[in-house]
């Protein structure tokens, strides 16, 4: 999924949960009402809107074009009606779209002069969706003029009650929001994985590496049994998601290894300083080990994340703990097509003291990324019935799966993938986003419902997802607890980037007394940096969290 480029750069805040923590969350006022305003002198509806028929099934007769902007540079799209998926929309809506990508400076320059695209999708943790009101149209107002479908039987109710804003309306949807019902009905994934080669680790005994003696002797043992990669380069005993160190990102070194060693985000029902705890303090002297008997190398602090993984889809890394398993499955299948003796697999990684399993977060309640409706839309019931369609599980299924009888079939409730798009996506997936498209549509859809029809990781990489599922539960109450403006949110900014710097440092020191000074002096440097008080925002945002989900 094209998606993976940004989802492999998370873990710039304190808590890997956090990164994908819901911005706009209810606590808005609304701030200028010029979208709630603009609602109310929207066109009428083209014929009576019904909410149990989606109304672009009665709107087929009118063709319009639509701009969406996606403020991903990466994100990048065939052509409206050039792949499976936009070919069907377009069959069935009679409309065509025109995506335009860019960056933040493109989005800030576009919000400030006013002349917006229909659509506008962008990560939610940006400060620009606390203005919404001010550019979009209430969702709630367009669905009861042109569409009640959607809030009736398309939109997740558990997400729009989340992100309601406190004058009543909802101006943008999510991607990819999990509610406590996808949790019980089993339709959650997990993303976080540790991962061996599993020729080596077969070779070595499959020892258990979950203890800090029994991971450091893994260690020793595999380059001792496998000195070279087949290019002939030195084997790296041990790697991890890349760190954006000048931007505060900690690769898998914060919230993924606390999460692998269950470490609670919360205590006593307010905000757990998980740097402090004892049990990740004794795995990162473990890494400081590691480093120091060179079986992490200084690649792991310079490369970025493509170049880790394209190491990994060249079989030169023994063990590999990682956050975003979907964004692995290009480089698994390079890996696998290369040498299929040396695939890698999921196994239990850091564990805490007590043996503990993990616990990953199979999803937040506010997503990735929101979508608006602007005020700038000439087509609103148009754009409406857009939205309706790809949040609706019909849409999700097209999206997802593609057309039922040429990409799939239904046996027995499930999808099943025709073999040649099956082989089609472990086999080319450029190709596959470029030819077919599913999963390239993801800006509303249910994934939730994906994963409850059928929906698999490719094979390359469904041991893995596999390993995880065990292991995943909600955690709502901590989601969107990160000052976002202000001095709060400099000072944050300032003490994630000194975090990293200490991680590093830490890693690299020559002693464990030395390590320990490096981060003891890092944590009594928050206190110079409003630590206090971030404390005291994220605990008053865990309440309202607490309250919002009763």
């Amino acid at each position: 999924m094209k998606m993976k480029k940004v989802l492999a750069t998370s873990g710039i805040a304190l808590l890997s949960l956090i990164t994908l923590a819901a911005c706009g969350s209810g606590s808005s006022k609304g701030g200028d009402s010029k979208g709630a305003k603009a609602a109310d002198s929207l066109p009428e509806a083209r014929f009576k809107a019904d909410k149990e028929t989606p109304s672009w099934q009665k709107d087929t007769d009118h063709a319009a074009k639509l701009k969406w902007y996606v403020n991903f540079d990466w994100y990048a799209q065939p052509g409206w009606g050039k792949d499976t998926v936009t070919k069907k929309i377009k069959d069935d809506m009679n409309i065509d779209v025109e995506f335009i990508s860019g960056n933040d400076e493109k989005l800030n320059t576009m919000l400030a002069g006013g002349d917006l695209p229909d659509l506008m999708t962008f990560d939610k943790n940006l400060s620009a969706s606390t203005e919404a009101p001010k550019f979009a149209l209430p969702l709630n107002k367009l669905a009861e003029k042109y569409d009640p479908y959607f809030t009736e039987h398309a939109a997740k109710q558990e997400s729009l009650k989340w992100f309601t804003l406190e004058d009543g309306n909802i101006y943008g949807y999510p991607s990819f929001s999990t509610t406590e019902k996808d949790y019980d009905d089993g339709n959650v994934v997990g993303d976080q994985v540790f991962i061996v080669r599993k020729d080596i680790y077969e070779a070595i005994g499959s020892p258990d590496m979950s203890t800090p003696e029994g991971f450091l002797a893994a260690l020793k043992k595999a380059q001792e049994v496998t000195p070279k990669a087949d290019d002939g380069s030195d084997m790296v005993a041990f790697g991890s998601t890349a760190l954006d160190i000048a931007n505060g990102g900690d690769g898998a070194y914060g919230g993924i290894l606390q999460d692998f060693l269950n470490i609670a985000p919360t205590k006593d029902g307010k905000f757990n300083d998980r740097d402090t705890d004892a049990e990740y303090l004794t795995w990162l002297e473990t890494f400081r080990k590691a480093y120091n008997e060179g079986f992490i190398t200084n690649d792991q602090f310079s490369d970025n994340d493509n170049t880790m993984k394209e190491k990994l889809g060249q079989g030169r890394y023994f063990a590999y703990l990682h956050t975003n398993t979907k964004g692995l499955n290009e480089f698994m299948s390079d890996n696998n097509a290369r040498n299929p003796e040396q695939t890698y697999i999921a196994v239990d990684g850091p564990k805490n003291s007590k043996g503990d399993n993990p616990t990953f977060s199979g999803g937040n309640i506010g997503g990735w990324t929101q979508t608006f409706i602007t005020t700038s839309t000439k087509e609103p019931q148009k754009a409406m019935e857009l939205l309706t369609y790809l949040a609706s599980e019909y849409g999700t299924m097209v999206t997802t799966f593609g057309v039922e009888g040429e990409t799939y079939n239904l046996v027995d409730g499930t999808v099943e993938y025709s073999k040649e798009t099956e082989d089609l996506r472990n086999a080319d997936i450029a190709k596959f986003d470029k030819t077919v498209g599913l999963g390239s549509y993801w800006f509303v859809s249910n994934d939730n419902y994906a994963i409850q029809m059928g929906q698999k990781p490719a094979t390359s990489i469904r041991q893995m997802v596999e390993w995880a599922a065990d292991k995943l539960a909600p955690r709502f109450e901590v989601e969107d607890i990160d000052p976002k403006s202000g001095s709060e949110a400099r000072n944050l900014t300032k003490i994630n980037t000194e975090r990293v710097q200490a991680l590093v440092a830490l890693i690299q020191a020559g002693s464990e007394e030395e390590g320990k000074t490096i981060w003891d002096n890092y944590l009594a440097s928050r206190d110079n940096n409003g630590w206090e008080n971030i404390l005291k925002y994220r605990n008053d945002k865990i309440t309202e969290n607490v309250e919002k989900l009763k």
